[in-house]
């Protein structure tokens, strides 16, 4: 059952959701991947999100601001441009995301 779990895939559905501590009226969540890179998944005011505006949970958002650490706290570059962050993704783009870095 131990090794069950640790190969369960996650998905936008495992985020833990909270206040963003930087952007007022923002959600933050997070999601740590069983090889250990951390997902970083915002929206709100100034953020790469839509609506661009105040929420109080991510089902107040359609599209959201993405990131992604390694073991040591550092950005992984992602997307195509390889960037800090990846704007205006939808829980698909997200999932897709998982999946790619969960390996």
């Amino acid at each position: 059952l131990h090794n069950l779990e640790k190969t369960t895939m996650k998905t936008f559905e495992d985020i833990e959701w909270g206040k963003h501590r930087a952007a007022a009226g923002g959600v933050q969540g997070l999601l740590m991947l069983n090889n250990g890179i951390q997902l970083s998944v915002v929206a709100g005011p100034g953020l790469y999100s839509l609506p661009r505006e105040a929420g109080e949970s991510p089902n107040d958002f359609s599209k959201f601001e993405v990131a992604l650490f390694d073991t040591e706290g550092e950005f992984i570059l992602i997307g195509d441009l390889q960037e800090q962050v990846l704007g205006w993704q939808d829980k698909e783009d997200i999932n897709n995301l998982i999946i790619k870095y969960q390996k």
